[in-house]
């Protein structure tokens, strides 16, 4: 049973500020893409003629991935489509685009109900022969399902969910052809660096299941939820340490998709576990992966990147190939879930810690495209794709993830008889509507069912004064409450359109909330003071290697000075000056702060990590221990494909 549930993409627009910046790039880019490139793979594969010139990287002819940016791109443009800030010359070609790429796919389909870039045999080869050089096909054809699925919701393209349910029957009817044992091979990615890696395609099926009701579709999306992992994590058994970890995160979300479609609360109890395994993995960024424990340098990445590591010790995790940008957008999703379950402040806190430093920082502020991973060590600098030469996972989700930006930032109660009132958000007795706000982002909420809009001005971290206007469409007043993360609020009071003090019910409750509630008039503003003090975070497993945080957002150090000697016992706040013009929190300046240790020590230079252009050496994870310092880690890209350093 769910107590919350974030508000619906459609819902919710971003207001002017650096989440609209980068989002408006990711859009541009899929505007201007030349979807005859995009589709020649899949007219090809088809024997269907092309005269398109293809692309490069993970998208080319012969890569094995072929196709799985296809998919990422019609999610994109699907979800791009129903955003509140499109023109109406955005909005026709959007639709343009997800109509012609369905149409495309319908030309190239089977009549087994087979879509995809590349043919048949390559599921076969995986079939018959184990641990063969196939690299990820169900990976691509989940993408290709879910885009399908995608442009279904929000679009309402009725052939891109026939598609969708017919490729699912395709692989119902394989699988029905095979035994455990072979089924076992083909699904059991353990090996470090897996090339059998399955991604999400359980997930999507159950969202299959939900928009069409097919047992058979559900039967098939249970298929891939294997004991080995989902099992072990029912059992609270941690075996985490040297999985590929991107492998794993769409499998445990399935646990979370299976637990919501059919209340199997086994399936809720390994997301449960899942999510405490990997909170004792996670970056001060909020996300995961780097090098596996035992790890192998014959082939692939497990002695840099993409796998996970021994639980609380990433104390040689900072290879300049940690935290795989694919991470943390399916750790955002797993969070977002397990909030909707158990309401828990400290979840949340989590969704805002990924959205400003996982989220946000992994797309590039020149061209909205993607980092493949996110370093955080000495020294290190950002490398994002090229438009039409890389093409890598995290490409792809980047796009995707570029086209709901606004998704997890407010969220609703979901009032119910038989759930008691654990967080103050949701009240069976008064039946009060709530909404609660995960992050400070300039946002704007249609809160439809209440004929509302909350329209948040914020310029956090540069600025610590939010305020939210409330719209009704009604000349009467409207009560519901809001709540707020406890630990960042320091003020909350309410005004009228005048400006004029207006009576509020605030409180904070016993689970970390503040919260907000009156009979609100058309006008109002609620002004919000936040509190964000500069703090240390240790890493785990090494304690004097430290990462500065001001509020929820990450620092980077300017440069590759990063050994700082001991941290005072009192707060940093008092060491920390304005590093730009003015107080330092012009809000078009972003936050620019100065951090003298010592009257003999150079001071560090800090701006938010997502604020680091490309091409530039930085440092987050500082050290604290004078007697080893530590020398800076050169960036090597560990991904195939072009590279754009800046």
């Amino acid at each position: 049973m769910k107590r919350y549930e974030a508000f619906p993409i459609q819902q919710v627009s971003l207001n002017d500020g650096e989440f609209l910046r980068r989002q408006q790039l990711v859009k541009r880019y899929v505007l201007d893409f030349d979807l005859d490139r995009l589709l020649h793979t899949f007219r090809a594969n088809a024997g269907l003629p092309s005269l398109a010139e293809p692309l490069g990287g993970w998208e080319a002819p012969d890569c094995g991935l072929r196709g799985h940016f296809v998919g990422h791109f019609l999610s994109a443009a699907s979800k791009f489509f129903v955003d509140a800030n499109n023109t109406e010359d955005e909005r026709e070609r959007l639709k343009a685009e997800v109509d012609t790429i369905v149409a495309v796919m319908k030309q190239c389909a089977l009549p087994n109900g087979y879509v995809s870039a590349f043919p048949e045999s390559e599921i076969d080869r995986l079939e018959q022969k184990e641990f063969c050089t196939i690299w990820a096909p169900y990976y691509t054809l989940h993408k290709i399902m879910q885009g399908l699925v995608d442009a279904y919701r929000y679009t309402g393209n009725k052939d891109a969910l026939t598609l969708a349910v017919n490729l699912a029957h395709y692989i119902a009817g394989r699988f029905a052809k095979l035994g455990y044992w072979k089924i076992e091979n083909i699904l059991h990615p353990t090996r470090l660096n897996p090339l059998n890696e399955y991604g999400g395609i359980g997930e999507v099926m159950y969202t299959l299941y939900g928009l069409t009701g097919d047992e058979t579709i559900l039967e098939t999306a249970k298929i891939f939820d294997r004991d080995y992992f989902t099992g072990r994590l029912i059992n609270g058994i941690d075996m985490l340490e040297d999985l590929h970890a991107n492998t794993h995160l769409p499998v445990a979300l399935a646990a979370m998709r299976r637990y919501d479609a059919t209340g199997d609360e086994r399936y809720k109890t390994a997301a449960e576990n899942f999510y405490r395994f990997l909170h004792t993995r996670t970056f001060a960024n909020g996300s995961n992966s780097s090098k596996a424990t035992h790890y192998t340098t014959v082939y692939g990445v497990s002695d840099k990147a993409e796998h996970w590591g021994a639980a609380g010790d990433l104390h040689d995790a900072l290879t300049c190939g940690e935290s795989e940008s694919c991470n943390g957008h399916n750790t955002e999703l797993i969070a977002s879930e397990l909030f909707s379950w158990n309401g828990s402040a400290d979840v949340l806190a989590h969704v805002a810690r990924l959205k400003f430093n996982a989220i946000l920082n992994c797309f590039s502020p020149r061209t909205g495209l993607s980092q493949y991973h996110q370093p955080m060590g000495v020294g290190v600098r950002k490398v994002f794709s090229t438009a039409d030469q890389s093409f890598w996972c995290c490409t792809g989700t980047g796009v995707e993830g570029g086209s709901d930006l606004q998704k997890d930032i407010w969220f609703q109660s979901v009032p119910s008889a038989d759930t008691a009132d654990v967080t103050g958000l949701a009240n069976p007795v008064d039946d009060v509507p709530a909404v609660v706000l995960s992050a400070f982002i300039a946002s704007r909420l249609y809160w439809t069912a209440l004929g509302v809009t909350l329209d948040l001005a914020s310029a956090y971290p540069a600025d610590l004064n939010v305020g939210i206007t409330v719209r009704t469409a009604a000349a009467a007043s409207v009560r519901f409450r809001l709540s707020l993360r406890a630990t960042l609020v320091a003020s909350v009071t309410v005004e009228d359109t005048d400006g004029a003090p207006v009576p509020a019910d605030v409180n904070v409750n016993n689970e970390g909330f503040v919260t907000v509630e009156r009979a609100f008039n058309d006008g109002d503003i609620i002004r919000i003071v936040l509190r964000a003090d500069l703090h240390a975070e240790p890493l785990a497993g090494a304690p004097k290697r430290v990462a500065l945080l001001y509020g929820d957002v990450l620092l980077a150090a300017e440069g590759n000075r990063a050994n700082i000697g001991t941290i005072p016992a009192e707060s940093l706040a008092g060491r920390v000056t304005p590093a730009n013009a003015g107080d330092g929190t012009d809000a078009d300046a972003g936050l620019h702060l100065r951090l003298t240790m010592s009257d003999a020590e150079a001071p560090l230079d800090l701006l938010p990590l997502y604020d680091v252009p490309g091409g530039e050496d930085y440092s987050v994870y500082l050290n604290t221990d004078a007697a080893h310092p530590v020398a800076p880690c050169h960036f090597v890209p560990v991904a195939e494909g072009a590279n754009d350093p800046s």
